[in-house]
């Protein structure tokens, strides 16, 4: 284990911020972890939890260590269709979602391309084209940053919700993720309910090759990649609303996109809000809204991480005051 000090974090978060970690750690196994920690405790350090960067909005230099999870293990077991997966928090995500594929390894074909590794994955609940995280995890692998405790926790006692878990409340702040254990199937059913997938799949029974490829597609064809522009992906979570404020808004906005939610609320496109208010293709110096994707805040190249959170706290102000509604955040700031 190797604690380097005054270390640039720019090529260790996806907007490319080029600020410095006064500590900075990167381990590859349980001991390493343990050791890390041990040494943060007996310097009496601050400490912060890094994946891949891609969600972490960098607003200053980290004071303490940066401990960056980097096991990088893939475990296969398989009983008749049944596969489970085991992936290293270190484990990058996309790379494991074409690995799985490749193998007819069947489940997360859908949540292609999504930047970042495995390890953050279960703390964002991530999602995309019709698919949670949680619809095919079995359990997170856990130790506690204070006690080293191991602690394995399943998919209930995780407490998913749209962009939610346990990881981001007070209970499970302490909880270091060093793993996933994943259920996946030989059976090659993909699903294809997202009305964007609908439409852009002309077969009437495609496989879970084809959803993979399309949904590579369709995210390169609207998303930036971050290794040419700097940005974290979506940047706001879409709204869930109340039914009435719902029919308020089609009222004034017919053409307003509404996806179900629950018996009383619906969730509503935050692209489609932001885009309406005119931010799409906005600059702000060096930082701006993506000109193709109205959800992705970027990185022209010489921003940094207050200028994001500006921009985003001015873009939040003018949907509350337009619609309102109160857009979230899903990248955190520090």
């Amino acid at each position: 284990m190797l604690i380097s000090n005054n270390v640039s974090l720019r090529g260790y978060n996806s907007f490319g911020f080029d600020i410095s970690a006064e500590h900075f750690c990167s381990a590859a196994s349980i001991d390493e972890i343990k050791e890390a920690l041990e040494w943060r405790r007996k310097h009496n350090k601050p400490l912060l939890i890094l994946g891949g960067g891609s969600n972490t909005v960098f607003t200053r230099n980290v004071e303490g260590l940066v401990l960056q999870v980097s096991i990088d293990q893939i475990k296969t077991e398989t009983n008749n269709d049944s596969i489970s997966v085991y992936a290293g928090a270190g484990v990058n995500w996309h790379h494991l979602v074409k690995q799985t594929v490749f193998n007819n390894q069947f489940g997360l074909e859908n949540l292609a391309l999504i930047p970042g590794n495995a390890g953050a994955a279960p703390i964002q609940n991530i999602g995309a084209y019709g698919k949670e995280l949680c619809n095919n995890l079995i359990s997170v692998d856990t130790m506690h940053r204070e006690t080293f405790e191991r602690l394995t926790l399943s998919k209930e006692e995780c407490d998913f919700d749209y962009r939610h878990s346990l990881f981001k409340t007070a209970q499970g702040a302490d909880l270091i993720v060093l793993g996933i254990q994943l259920q996946l199937s030989s059976m090659d059913n993909p699903l294809i309910s997202y009305s964007a997938l609908q439409e852009a799949m002309q077969n009437t029974s495609p496989t879970a090759t084809e959803v993979f490829n399309t949904v590579c597609h369709l995210r390169q064809s609207k998303l930036p990649d971050p290794q040419v522009i700097g940005n974290a992906g979506s940047f706001f979570k879409n709204p869930v609303v109340p039914r009435q404020q719902v029919d308020e808004l089609l009222a004034r906005y017919p053409d307003l996109p509404v996806y179900p939610f629950s018996d009383k609320e619906n969730k509503l496109p935050a692209a489609w809000l932001i885009d309406r208010a005119g931010w799409k293709g906005h600059r702000s110096g060096n930082v701006g809204v993506h000109n193709k994707q109205a959800l992705v805040l970027v990185n022209h190249g010489g921003g940094n991480g207050q200028q994001i959170a500006i921009l985003a706290n001015e873009i939040q102000r003018d949907i509350k005051q337009r619609y309102q509604i109160n857009l979230e955040r899903e990248p955190t700031l520090y």
